[in-house]
């Protein structure tokens, strides 16, 4: 059967319109500065040293937020936030951190970072500087990366112990979490202190996810009839099915594992769809 057809009978076949997908996220994305985002996340900056009670200079334009500790070692500006409850995923659900960051130049040691603790106090920590990824728990680096340009990391986990880390859609690194003190806690920025760095923040965002499930495109956790808009939508306007659906696994479409979401994926959508 000729494409078009099939997509015209997927359309057919819908029974459903298109729902956005519901999912809990924690993020900053370059809309305002962190602190004035509706939840507030919560600056923590100063001097470890004690004598400059400022934190980094900080610039914030064109969505982009932008740290410069260079000029002072001794500081440190980070954000946090502690949402109890929404971290550790259940049954069918993965959790997931994406950020966009890069970091032009660093001193000392690793310097900016990011991490999180979960529910039950097991987490991550990672420091980069222009050419590595370092998880601070394993100490060790656990990803190289290519600099002067930025970068999308995502780091997702099913079960809070272990973890995956991806860069600019590629695996890159499998680790496992550390237990700590805090609890349902979230940072990201420049954090630490004595080292100094410039670097560029585009956005920072945690979630709880649906599990990755092939052909389920709305991210409802099942494939069913309500997954035929979302599919059409994906292969005619995938920049649209994104914005409609921006925490879904974009890999959901991608049925016959090619590495792309195209007509190719439609046969084998179908067949997925009626069971065969």
């Amino acid at each position: 059967m000729r494409r078009l057809t099939w997509v015209a009978l997927l359309g057919a076949l819908a029974s459903a319109g298109i729902a956005r997908s519901e999912t809990y996220w924690i993020e900053w994305n370059g809309s305002d500065w962190p602190e004035n985002m509706d939840p507030p996340w919560i600056r923590n900056w100063g001097n470890w040293q004690g004598q400059y009670q400022g934190g980094a200079y900080r610039t914030l334009e064109n969505g982009i937020l932008t740290y410069d500790s260079l000029y002072d070692p001794g500081v440190f500006d980070s954000y946090e936030m502690h949402r109890p409850g929404a971290v550790d995923p259940g049954p069918g659900e993965v959790f997931l951190a994406q950020w966009k960051l890069w970091t032009e130049q660093a001193v000392g040691w690793y310097d900016p970072g990011l991490g999180f603790q979960s529910d039950q106090a097991w987490g991550v920590g990672l420091a980069f500087d222009d050419t590595s990824v370092f998880s601070v728990y394993e100490q060790s680096v656990i990803a190289y990366i290519e600099p002067g340009q930025f970068h999308e990391f995502a780091l997702w986990s099913s079960d809070m112990r272990s973890y995956q880390l991806d860069v600019d859609g590629a695996p890159v690194a499998e680790g496992s979490m550390s237990q700590g003190i805090s609890t349902s806690w979230f940072f990201w920025g420049d954090c630490v202190q004595g080292a100094a760095s410039l670097h560029h923040w585009d956005f920072a965002r945690f979630a709880v996810l649906v599990a990755p499930q092939s052909g389920d495109v709305n991210c409802d956790g099942t494939l069913d009839f309500a997954d035929i808009n979302p599919f059409v939508q994906a292969l005619s306007d995938p920049s649209g099915y994104q914005d409609m659906y921006p925490m879904c696994w974009p890999s959901n479409g991608d049925v016959n594992e090619d590495g792309t979401v195209d007509f190719g994926d439609i046969n084998p959508f179908v067949a997925a769809l009626l069971g065969q």
